[in-house]
């Protein structure tokens, strides 16, 4: 791909989408649509990762977050509140359920906690009968504090300024999870396996991404034929949301045996490209984030989507967006949905 000069439509400069825009679809490929759209104890601990921890002789323990911030857990936290999908999942598969006291979401007339989980996350998490603390336009601190918690962690979307806030004010750590790559997820799970105890978890989670990892990569490493994409999650008059290098939605398309068009377009992160940018890229196949609302029908709404190849060709598949927004295991472990897509001829069918 040319540097983003070269493309007549450069990515705008414009504020980003709503963080709620997610979906909530079978993680399978279930229906074709009319233009051939598939909707698919106290120890001290030490956290071995690309950032480092350190214990002290309190038995706290204190690690570095994604923002760069130090933060210090002293004993083992038991009230958790969480700001975040992707914060939910690694604890539920670390086994902490039990611990969260409240999550995120919107007031009851915007659906509660559905406003910011899918219903299939809160059915598989229990989160129905949880306590929700509402965070836009501002996350509501009284909330939060009326829960008594000893750690609050959050993820991307949230204001990292009031969380310094809510810890130095009220002396309740925090920390903020927003890994940038896949690599990243796994010292997410490594730190919060830290600061809770629960490092054998922790590993052996990590040990299951990579093998998840290993096992897409065999499946791609023979592949002859290496498709283009247009990887985008949330569209609106002026074009498309994507991923720019360096992203985990880049890391995505690659290690499916793809190449994002925007791969080596640091002016598409944090904004989004337009139809004349995607005209120019051609990709070859076009995967969409849908659900809350946002379909497919809400991309072929944006500029020029009837002119691009992808979409003549049938080449339009819509996922998730919980695959496509939220960086955490489960991101991991559907890759293999990115691969069948792309891939077509590893079970026999055309290339795209």
């Amino acid at each position: 791909m040319t540097a983003t000069a070269d493309i007549p439509g450069s990515p705008a400069s414009v504020e980003p989408p709503p963080r709620r825009r997610r979906a909530w679809v079978p993680i399978a490929i279930v229906s074709v649509l009319l233009v051939a759209v598939v909707v698919v104890g106290a120890l001290d601990v030490t956290v071995l990762a690309p950032h480092s921890s350190t214990p002290s002789s309190s038995g706290s323990v204190t690690v570095v977050d994604d923002a760069g911030r130090s933060v210090t857990v002293s004993g083992v936290p038991t009230r958790i509140v969480v700001l975040g999908p992707s914060v939910m999942d690694i604890l539920f598969r670390l086994g902490l359920r039990s611990d969260v006291v409240g999550v995120d979401g919107g007031p009851a007339s915007a659906g509660g906690v559905l406003d910011d989980y899918t219903p299939g996350q809160v059915a598989n998490w229990s989160l129905g009968n949880l306590p929700v603390i509402t965070w836009n336009p501002t996350l509501d601190v009284e909330e939060v504090l009326a829960l008594n918690p000893d750690l609050v962690v959050a993820g991307s979307g949230f204001s990292l300024s009031q969380l310094e806030t809510l810890q130095a004010t009220d002396g309740i750590p925090c920390l903020y999870l927003n890994p940038p790559t896949l690599s990243g997820i796994e010292y997410d799970v490594s730190i919060l396996g830290a600061v809770t105890r629960t490092n054998a978890s922790a590993q052996a989670l990590n040990e299951q991404m990579e093998a998840s990892m290993v096992t897409d990569e065999d499946m791609v490493a023979n592949i002859s034929y290496v498709p283009s994409v247009l990887l985008t999650y949330y569209p609106d008059a002026e074009g498309y949301w994507s991923f720019g290098p360096g992203s985990f939605g880049n890391d995505l398309v690659l290690d499916a045996g793809a190449t994002s068009i925007t791969a080596n377009d640091t002016a598409a992160t944090d904004a989004e490209v337009s139809g004349s940018y995607v005209l120019a890229a051609n990709p070859t196949a076009i995967i969409v984030g849908v659900g809350f609302g946002l379909t497919v029908q809400n991309y072929s709404q944006s500029p020029d989507w009837s002119s691009f190849g992808a979409v003549q060709a049938g080449h339009v598949f819509a996922l998730n967006a919980v695959y496509l927004s939220e960086p955490d295991p489960t991101m991991v472990f559907e890759l293999q949905t990115f691969i069948t897509i792309l891939h077509p001829e590893l079970s026999g069918g055309s290339p795209l």
